[in-house]
Protein backbone atom coordinates (compact mmCIF):
# COMPACT_ATOMS: atom_id res chain seq x y z
CA UNK A 1 0.00 0.00 0.00
CA UNK A 2 1.35 3.39 -1.01
CA UNK A 3 0.87 6.23 1.46
CA UNK A 4 0.60 9.93 0.75
CA UNK A 5 0.49 12.87 3.16
CA UNK A 6 -2.45 15.21 2.71
CA UNK A 7 -1.77 18.92 2.20
CA UNK A 8 -2.56 20.83 5.39
CA UNK A 9 -2.40 24.62 5.23
CA UNK A 10 0.17 26.12 7.59
CA UNK A 11 1.66 22.74 8.51
CA UNK A 12 2.97 20.53 5.71
CA UNK A 13 5.38 23.02 4.16
CA UNK A 14 8.71 22.03 2.60
CA UNK A 15 10.69 22.22 5.84
CA UNK A 16 8.12 20.08 7.67
CA UNK A 17 7.95 17.53 4.85
CA UNK A 18 11.72 17.00 4.85
CA UNK A 19 11.90 16.70 8.63
CA UNK A 20 8.95 14.30 8.71
CA UNK A 21 10.56 12.21 5.97
CA UNK A 22 13.85 11.91 7.86
CA UNK A 23 12.47 11.25 11.35
CA UNK A 24 9.44 9.06 10.71
CA UNK A 25 9.30 7.74 7.14
CA UNK A 26 6.47 5.72 5.65
CA UNK A 27 5.18 8.42 3.27
CA UNK A 28 5.69 7.84 -0.46
CA UNK A 29 4.24 11.13 -1.73
CA UNK A 30 3.76 14.54 -0.10
CA UNK A 31 1.12 16.96 -1.38
CA UNK A 32 1.91 20.63 -0.88
CA UNK A 33 -0.66 23.04 0.62
CA UNK A 34 -2.80 24.56 -2.12
CA UNK A 35 -2.09 27.73 -4.04
CA UNK A 36 -5.16 29.74 -4.98
CA UNK A 37 -5.34 30.54 -8.71
CA UNK A 38 -7.07 33.93 -8.35
CA UNK A 39 -5.80 36.96 -10.33
CA UNK A 40 -2.88 35.47 -12.31
CA UNK A 41 -1.66 38.95 -13.20
CA UNK A 42 -1.07 39.68 -9.52
CA UNK A 43 0.73 36.45 -8.70
CA UNK A 44 4.25 36.70 -7.33
CA UNK A 45 7.15 34.37 -6.66
CA UNK A 46 6.20 34.31 -2.97
CA UNK A 47 3.21 32.12 -3.81
CA UNK A 48 5.49 29.43 -5.25
CA UNK A 49 8.21 29.60 -2.59
CA UNK A 50 7.17 26.29 -1.01
CA UNK A 51 7.63 24.60 -4.40
CA UNK A 52 10.99 26.08 -5.40
CA UNK A 53 13.39 23.24 -6.28
CA UNK A 54 16.00 24.67 -3.93
CA UNK A 55 13.55 24.25 -1.06
CA UNK A 56 12.66 20.65 -1.91
CA UNK A 57 14.98 17.64 -1.90
CA UNK A 58 15.09 15.33 -4.90
CA UNK A 59 14.55 12.26 -2.71
CA UNK A 60 11.16 13.53 -1.48
CA UNK A 61 8.30 13.24 -3.97
CA UNK A 62 6.13 16.36 -3.85
CA UNK A 63 2.91 17.02 -5.76
CA UNK A 64 1.81 20.68 -5.99
CA UNK A 65 -1.86 21.46 -5.44
CA UNK A 66 -3.91 24.28 -6.97
CA UNK A 67 -7.33 25.55 -5.91
CA UNK A 68 -9.60 27.45 -8.29
CA UNK A 69 -12.63 27.23 -10.56
CA UNK A 70 -11.48 28.92 -13.79
CA UNK A 71 -9.57 26.88 -16.33
CA UNK A 72 -7.71 29.86 -17.78
CA UNK A 73 -6.38 30.91 -14.38
CA UNK A 74 -5.45 27.33 -13.51
CA UNK A 75 -3.51 26.98 -16.75
CA UNK A 76 -1.44 30.07 -15.94
CA UNK A 77 -0.39 28.78 -12.52
CA UNK A 78 0.13 25.25 -13.81
CA UNK A 79 2.53 26.52 -16.49
CA UNK A 80 4.63 28.23 -13.82
CA UNK A 81 4.76 25.05 -11.78
CA UNK A 82 5.66 22.87 -14.77
CA UNK A 83 8.49 25.29 -15.56
CA UNK A 84 9.91 24.47 -12.12
CA UNK A 85 10.20 20.82 -13.15
CA UNK A 86 6.99 19.30 -11.77
CA UNK A 87 5.18 16.75 -13.92
CA UNK A 88 2.03 16.28 -11.83
CA UNK A 89 -0.45 18.80 -10.41
CA UNK A 90 -3.43 18.19 -8.14
CA UNK A 91 -6.72 20.09 -8.44
CA UNK A 92 -8.38 20.67 -5.06
CA UNK A 93 -12.16 20.31 -5.24
CA UNK A 94 -12.44 18.95 -1.72
CA UNK A 95 -11.57 21.80 0.66
CA UNK A 96 -14.57 21.99 3.02
CA UNK A 97 -13.99 25.35 4.70
CA UNK A 98 -16.86 27.83 4.12
CA UNK A 99 -14.49 30.66 3.18
CA UNK A 100 -13.53 28.52 0.18
CA UNK A 101 -16.71 26.60 -0.64
CA UNK A 102 -18.91 29.72 -0.63
CA UNK A 103 -16.81 31.03 -3.54
CA UNK A 104 -17.69 27.86 -5.49
CA UNK A 105 -14.16 26.56 -5.03
CA UNK A 106 -12.94 23.47 -3.24
CA UNK A 107 -15.92 21.30 -2.26
CA UNK A 108 -18.22 24.16 -3.24
CA UNK A 109 -17.81 23.36 -6.93
CA UNK A 110 -19.08 19.80 -6.41
CA UNK A 111 -22.63 21.18 -6.58
CA UNK A 112 -21.91 22.65 -10.03
CA UNK A 113 -21.12 19.83 -12.48
CA UNK A 114 -21.33 22.16 -15.50
CA UNK A 115 -18.51 24.30 -14.04
CA UNK A 116 -16.38 21.20 -13.46
CA UNK A 117 -16.99 20.09 -17.04
CA UNK A 118 -16.05 23.51 -18.50
CA UNK A 119 -12.99 23.70 -16.27
CA UNK A 120 -11.65 20.30 -17.30
CA UNK A 121 -12.42 20.90 -20.97
CA UNK A 122 -10.23 24.01 -20.92
CA UNK A 123 -7.45 22.61 -18.73
CA UNK A 124 -7.12 19.25 -20.48
CA UNK A 125 -6.70 20.91 -23.89
CA UNK A 126 -3.47 22.55 -22.75
CA UNK A 127 -1.99 20.40 -20.00
CA UNK A 128 1.45 18.85 -20.45
CA UNK A 129 1.49 17.20 -17.02
CA UNK A 130 -0.45 14.54 -15.12
CA UNK A 131 -3.61 16.04 -13.62
CA UNK A 132 -4.99 14.51 -10.42
CA UNK A 133 -8.11 15.51 -8.52
CA UNK A 134 -8.77 15.60 -4.77
CA UNK A 135 -12.49 15.66 -3.97
CA UNK A 136 -15.22 14.68 -1.53
CA UNK A 137 -18.38 12.60 -1.80
CA UNK A 138 -20.30 15.77 -2.62
CA UNK A 139 -20.95 19.17 -1.09
CA UNK A 140 -24.18 18.31 0.70
CA UNK A 141 -25.15 14.86 -0.59
CA UNK A 142 -23.64 11.86 -2.34
CA UNK A 143 -25.44 12.30 -5.67
CA UNK A 144 -23.37 15.45 -6.28
CA UNK A 145 -20.13 13.52 -6.03
CA UNK A 146 -21.46 10.76 -8.27
CA UNK A 147 -22.31 13.34 -10.95
CA UNK A 148 -18.78 14.78 -10.70
CA UNK A 149 -17.22 11.32 -10.92
CA UNK A 150 -19.07 10.65 -14.18
CA UNK A 151 -17.60 13.86 -15.57
CA UNK A 152 -14.09 12.95 -14.40
CA UNK A 153 -14.45 9.64 -16.25
CA UNK A 154 -14.66 11.59 -19.50
CA UNK A 155 -11.26 13.26 -19.11
CA UNK A 156 -7.61 12.07 -18.95
CA UNK A 157 -7.29 12.23 -15.16
CA UNK A 158 -4.22 10.51 -13.71
CA UNK A 159 -5.89 9.61 -10.42
CA UNK A 160 -8.71 10.68 -8.11
CA UNK A 161 -8.27 11.13 -4.35
CA UNK A 162 -11.63 10.76 -2.62
CA UNK A 163 -12.26 11.84 0.97
CA UNK A 164 -15.16 9.79 2.30
CA UNK A 165 -17.14 12.77 3.66
CA UNK A 166 -19.22 15.52 2.13
CA UNK A 167 -17.92 19.08 2.15
CA UNK A 168 -20.63 20.19 4.58
CA UNK A 169 -19.36 17.63 7.10
CA UNK A 170 -15.95 19.30 7.20
CA UNK A 171 -14.09 16.85 9.48
CA UNK A 172 -17.04 16.02 11.69
CA UNK A 173 -19.03 12.82 12.00
CA UNK A 174 -18.01 9.55 10.44
CA UNK A 175 -16.68 8.67 7.02
CA UNK A 176 -19.24 7.04 4.70
CA UNK A 177 -17.72 3.84 3.38
CA UNK A 178 -20.92 2.74 1.61
CA UNK A 179 -21.01 6.01 -0.34
CA UNK A 180 -17.28 5.69 -1.04
CA UNK A 181 -17.95 2.19 -2.40
CA UNK A 182 -20.55 3.58 -4.80
CA UNK A 183 -18.00 5.98 -6.26
CA UNK A 184 -15.27 3.32 -6.08
CA UNK A 185 -17.40 1.21 -8.43
CA UNK A 186 -18.22 4.23 -10.60
CA UNK A 187 -14.67 5.62 -10.98
CA UNK A 188 -12.75 4.62 -14.11
CA UNK A 189 -9.49 6.15 -12.90
CA UNK A 190 -7.05 5.05 -10.22
CA UNK A 191 -8.77 5.85 -6.93
CA UNK A 192 -7.02 6.86 -3.70
CA UNK A 193 -8.80 6.57 -0.34
CA UNK A 194 -8.73 9.47 2.14
CA UNK A 195 -10.48 9.95 5.48
CA UNK A 196 -10.08 8.95 9.16
CA UNK A 197 -6.95 6.82 8.98
CA UNK A 198 -5.85 6.98 12.61
CA UNK A 199 -4.45 3.50 13.26
CA UNK A 200 -3.02 0.53 11.40
CA UNK A 201 -6.34 -1.31 11.64
CA UNK A 202 -8.05 1.43 9.64
CA UNK A 203 -5.78 0.65 6.70
CA UNK A 204 -6.54 -3.05 6.99
CA UNK A 205 -10.27 -2.30 6.72
CA UNK A 206 -9.79 -0.26 3.54
CA UNK A 207 -7.48 -2.86 1.97
CA UNK A 208 -9.96 -5.65 2.61
CA UNK A 209 -13.08 -3.80 1.45
CA UNK A 210 -11.56 -1.98 -1.54
CA UNK A 211 -8.96 -4.29 -3.13
CA UNK A 212 -8.43 -2.00 -6.14
CA UNK A 213 -7.25 0.83 -3.88
CA UNK A 214 -3.44 0.73 -3.76
CA UNK A 215 -2.85 4.16 -2.21
CA UNK A 216 -4.18 5.82 0.92
CA UNK A 217 -3.83 9.50 1.78
CA UNK A 218 -3.40 10.29 5.47
CA UNK A 219 -3.94 13.75 6.93
CA UNK A 220 -4.77 14.44 10.56
CA UNK A 221 -3.84 10.91 11.61
CA UNK A 222 -0.25 11.39 10.45
CA UNK A 223 0.12 14.75 12.22
CA UNK A 224 -1.42 13.42 15.43
CA UNK A 225 0.80 10.33 15.40
CA UNK A 226 3.84 10.88 13.15
CA UNK A 227 4.85 7.23 13.64
CA UNK A 228 1.62 5.98 12.05
CA UNK A 229 2.79 5.84 8.39
CA UNK A 230 5.94 3.99 9.44
CA UNK A 231 3.92 1.59 11.58
CA UNK A 232 1.66 0.88 8.62
CA UNK A 233 4.73 0.11 6.51
CA UNK A 234 6.37 -1.93 9.28
CA UNK A 235 9.27 0.50 9.75
CA UNK A 236 11.17 -0.05 13.00
CA UNK A 237 12.50 2.96 14.91
CA UNK A 238 15.61 2.09 16.88
CA UNK A 239 15.60 5.23 19.04
CA UNK A 240 13.20 5.94 21.89
CA UNK A 241 10.02 7.35 20.39
CA UNK A 242 9.63 10.12 22.91
CA UNK A 243 13.20 11.21 22.19
CA UNK A 244 12.33 11.42 18.50
CA UNK A 245 9.22 13.48 19.24
CA UNK A 246 11.22 15.86 21.43
CA UNK A 247 13.77 16.30 18.63
CA UNK A 248 10.92 16.79 16.17
CA UNK A 249 9.39 19.53 18.29
CA UNK A 250 12.68 21.27 19.00
CA UNK A 251 13.64 21.34 15.33
CA UNK A 252 10.26 22.76 14.31
CA UNK A 253 10.44 25.32 17.12
CA UNK A 254 13.98 26.40 16.20
CA UNK A 255 13.02 26.74 12.54
CA UNK A 256 10.07 29.00 13.20
CA UNK A 257 11.98 30.97 15.82
CA UNK A 258 14.48 31.78 13.07
CA UNK A 259 12.06 32.63 10.26
CA UNK A 260 9.22 34.30 12.17
CA UNK A 261 9.30 37.71 13.83
CA UNK A 262 8.27 38.08 17.46
CA UNK A 263 6.94 35.77 20.16
CA UNK A 264 3.32 36.07 19.05
CA UNK A 265 3.95 34.75 15.54
CA UNK A 266 6.12 31.97 16.94
CA UNK A 267 3.68 30.85 19.64
CA UNK A 268 0.74 31.04 17.23
CA UNK A 269 2.51 28.74 14.79
CA UNK A 270 3.41 26.27 17.55
CA UNK A 271 -0.18 26.24 18.77
CA UNK A 272 -1.11 24.92 15.33
CA UNK A 273 1.61 22.26 15.68
CA UNK A 274 0.21 21.10 19.04
CA UNK A 275 -3.40 21.14 17.86
CA UNK A 276 -2.50 17.85 16.18
CA UNK A 277 0.31 16.34 18.25
CA UNK A 278 -1.52 16.85 21.56
CA UNK A 279 -4.29 14.47 20.49
CA UNK A 280 -2.38 11.46 21.86
CA UNK A 281 0.14 13.18 24.13
CA UNK A 282 -2.45 15.27 25.97
CA UNK A 283 -5.82 13.49 25.58
CA UNK A 284 -7.46 15.52 28.35
CA UNK A 285 -6.48 18.77 26.64
CA UNK A 286 -5.07 20.14 29.90
CA UNK A 287 -1.75 21.28 28.46
CA UNK A 288 -3.16 22.31 25.10
CA UNK A 289 -5.37 24.82 26.91
CA UNK A 290 -2.28 26.23 28.61
CA UNK A 291 -0.36 26.35 25.33
CA UNK A 292 -3.19 28.28 23.69
CA UNK A 293 -2.91 30.93 26.41
CA UNK A 294 0.84 31.42 25.95
CA UNK A 295 1.92 34.76 24.52
CA UNK A 296 5.68 34.55 25.08
CA UNK A 297 8.33 32.05 24.05
CA UNK A 298 9.39 31.39 27.65
CA UNK A 299 5.86 30.73 28.84
CA UNK A 300 5.32 28.39 25.92
CA UNK A 301 8.49 26.38 26.58
CA UNK A 302 7.60 26.02 30.25
CA UNK A 303 4.24 24.45 29.43
CA UNK A 304 5.68 22.20 26.71
CA UNK A 305 8.36 20.88 29.10
CA UNK A 306 5.61 20.06 31.58
CA UNK A 307 3.71 18.23 28.85
CA UNK A 308 6.72 16.15 27.86
CA UNK A 309 7.30 15.17 31.49
CA UNK A 310 3.66 14.20 32.00
CA UNK A 311 2.98 12.35 28.73
CA UNK A 312 3.22 8.56 28.70
CA UNK A 313 2.05 7.89 25.16
CA UNK A 314 5.49 7.09 23.68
Amino acid sequence: MKLSLAPIQGSTIAFYRALYHDLFGGIDTYYSPFIGTTDPGKSSKVLYKDLFPENNREDIRVIPQLLGNKGHDFNYYASKIVDMGYSEINWNIGCPFPTVSKKIKGSGILAHPDMVDRFLDEVCKEKNYDLTVKMRLGLTDFTEGQAIMKILNQYPIHKVILHARTGDQKYEGHVHLDAFEDQYNLCEHELVYNGDIFKVEDVNIIEKRFPKVNEIMIGRGALRDPFLPGDIKGIHHDADRMAIIKHFHQTVFDHYAEVLSGDKHLTDRMKEFWSYLSFHMDPSGKYLKKIKKCKTKDAYLTVVNQLFQASQIW
